[in-house]
């Protein structure tokens, strides 16, 4: 199965059906939880830069990485070390998948470090002023910040427009799930893998089966294989990205916000034997073995009240969504992947 790819640029330039398109993207997160975005505005070469530099990054010993660890404030800046995030348990959705569709059998926390880089406006005040704090800039990579921001702002700039899309294919105004997300603290992600110690041995998990409480997840492309999802449907399937193109999936935000219309989206990082075989090219090339899977995750304003917006809080299932702010939601979903554990 292959996801739908949607180009955003007919809808930004005002041309063709703009209500079919949002139509049908709206359709297509309700049935895949995800879609595959074109974007004019986006550059090949800039996600280029960016995987460059996190290799870079990543490739440095630990005890310098670990200058940028932030323990203190939940990890929600600077750099989490490889096994340190552990994924939700999830026993109860593995009951829906069947057999030939269930998750790569892992035990443990995720072997990824992260890298957290806040993008975009955010207001002066809030409730929860963690998610608040200062970057953390990595000494002696004078290019951090240009890179970062540039590469950041063009995918926050692709998700605002596909949030606009899904309002009016969702029945909103258009400007409903964009205000949500203005001030939202949102975050570059990038996940490195070191497939030195973990790209030899198919079925190594380098992130387990889960969930992303965000809004939306945007991911770039990676130079490495061994990214899986799961469908609405339940079913799991290889996701191979294509150049020029984006993936956009699904978090527990907008689930909440559509009382589940639209369900938040599964996915794991696996070394598939395709891996094996990247990295065997790698190494013959002398290229970097740090699998740096490029990840954005986008979401809505802390102080903002999550709740099933427009017709959504007419449906059958808005009591199961009650209202929380959004903030809150983050705090409890961090306890849950136990990254409060030594700050609480």
């Amino acid at each position: 199965m292959k996801l739908p790819v949607f180009s955003l640029d007919k809808f930004l330039e005002n041309s063709g059906n703009r209500f079919d398109d949002c139509s049908s993207l709206a359709d297509a997160f309700h049935t895949y939880g995800a879609v595959v975005i074109r974007d004019g505005r986006l550059d090949e070469r800039e996600n280029e830069k960016y995987l460059d530099l996190m290799e870079r990054y990543f490739e440095q010993p630990r005890e310098l990485k670990m200058n940028d660890s932030r323990v203190e404030l939940h990890y929600q800046v600077g750099i989490t070390p490889e096994l340190t995030e552990f994924p939700r348990d999830v026993s109860e959705e593995l009951t829906l998948l069947t057999a030939d569709n269930m998750p790569t059998p892992f035990d443990g926390p995720d072997k990824k470090w992260r890298f957290h880089w806040r993008i975009g406006a955010r207001r002066e005040y809030t409730k929860f002023p963690e998610l608040l704090a200062e970057p953390v800039i990595p000494e002696n990579f004078p290019q951090w910040r240009q890179v970062m921001d540039s590469w950041g702002q063009k995918l926050l700039d692709s998700v605002f427009t596909v949030s606009e899309m899904l309002s009016i294919g969702l029945g909103l105004q258009s400007s409903t799930l964009p205000n949500l997300i203005r001030f939202g603290t949102h975050l570059l992600s990038p996940t490195g893998s070191d497939l030195n110690l973990y790209g030899t041995k198919p079925g190594t998990v380098l992130a387990g089966f889960h969930y992303d409480i965000s809004f939306l997840t945007i991911h770039g492309r990676s130079r490495f294989p061994g990214l899986y999802l799961w469908t609405s449907e339940g079913e799991r399937i290889p996701c191979k990205i294509p150049k020029g193109c984006l993936l956009v999936q699904a978090g527990a935000q907008l689930d909440y916000l559509t009382g589940g219309y639209i369900k938040k989206g599964y996915y794991e990082i696996v070394v598939s034997e395709n891996t094996c075989t990247a990295v065997k090219i790698r190494k013959e090339r002398n290229e970097s073995l740090w699998a740096v899977h490029p990840t954005m995750y986008v979401h809505v304003e802390p102080d903002r009240v999550l709740q099933p917006v427009g017709d959504f809080s007419r449906g059958i299932q808005a009591d199961w969504y009650p209202p929380i702010y959004a903030g809150e939601q983050v705090e409890e979903e961090l306890e849950s992947i136990r990254l409060t554990r030594i700050a609480s």
